[in-house]
């Protein structure tokens, strides 16, 4: 078993930086960069198999899921 991290970093100039290795994640950024690359971008993959957007404002939403 191994985790699915993601670690999101907030900058004072209203974007974030976000690296996850979260298929369903990936999955849902990948579709907003295509839709819309003025608020999130692709910028890198890592050697893991993670992916880091960059996305602004209030493209981000963090939502908190039940206890499994």
């Amino acid at each position: 078993m191994f985790k699915l991290e993601t670690m999101i970093y907030a900058s004072e100039d209203g974007t974030s930086s976000v690296f996850t290795l979260n298929p369903a994640l990936l999955k849902q950024l990948d579709a907003l960069a295509a839709q819309h690359p003025e608020v999130c971008q692709r910028k890198a993959s890592g050697e893991t198999g993670g992916v880091t957007y960059q996305v602004r404002g209030a493209a981000l939403a963090v939502q908190p899921v039940g206890a499994s």
